[in-house]
């Protein structure tokens, strides 16, 4: 009798890629909240796959501070306190306004249009309060928009630096949504700042248009509680 098996809901192609960015974006996304048990077996069924991928994936997951991976307890998704939101900030702030001011001075038409369409596209979205998918949607654009800098500035190394920080800042970006702040208000102006002071090839113009907006962001994060607290789903 032939053995049934699960159908994978993963395309084998380059499974291990694919299978590590289901589960970090399940993470970011806050589906696997903090303090998540992460089942190997459980995704196994899910996903249709053997274990090895799965298990290659975590370990890269808590090479990068995502999940910890403890013989005892198991495997779960990291908690991010509020000591680390600001020491992401901090980095996130030396990172990007180097970059900027780097890439100022020689960013070409074609990679300006494209940063232009990811910001026309996050102005046209509006997010209302407890409009998750709308502002998914906006966080998506949001993002790309940044690492967009990482990418034109060439440096594959920075990338994956920045790559890595940016899974931390979706997840403190959906803990804004969750106090009911949504979309920042401010957001759409200060990109558009940044964005002129690129297509103006004015580095140190750029330059202070980012270290604004995160600057603002950093204070914000310091006035409200982004530490889940009892939202920590261990041992539930």
């Amino acid at each position: 009798m032939e053995k049934k098996t699960t159908s994978s809901i993963i395309d084998v192609t380059n499974i291990n890629e694919k299978i590590y960015d289901y589960i970090k974006k399940n993470i970011s996304n806050q589906h696997f909240p903090s303090g998540y048990k992460l089942n190997i077996r459980q995704l196994s069924e899910t996903l249709g796959v053997s274990y090895t991928p799965i298990k290659d994936a975590l370990f890269r997951l808590a090479g990068e501070g995502l999940i910890e991976i403890t013989s005892r307890t198991g495997t779960y998704v990291k908690n991010i306190t509020e000591t680390d939101i600001q020491e992401i900030l901090q980095i996130r702030i030396i990172l990007e306004t180097t970059v900027i001011e780097e890439i100022a001075r020689k960013i070409n038409d074609k990679q300006l249009q494209s940063l232009n369409d990811l910001y026309q596209k996050s102005v046209s979205i509006v997010v209302n309060p407890n409009d998750c998918e709308s502002y998914k949607i906006f966080m998506d654009y949001d993002s790309r928009f940044h690492i967009s800098f990482f990418e034109i500035m060439g440096n594959k190394r920075l990338l994956h630096i920045y790559q890595t920080l940016n899974a931390h800042m979706q997840i403190v970006r959906f803990r804004l949504f969750n106090h009911a702040l949504g979309k920042l208000p401010t957001t759409d102006e200060e990109h558009r700042m940044i964005l002129e002071a690129l297509y103006e090839h004015n580095a140190a113009k750029a330059k202070q248009a980012a270290a604004n907006h995160l600057t603002r962001l950093k204070k914000l994060c310091d006035t409200i509680k982004l530490d889940p607290g009892n939202q920590d789903a261990r041992g539930k």
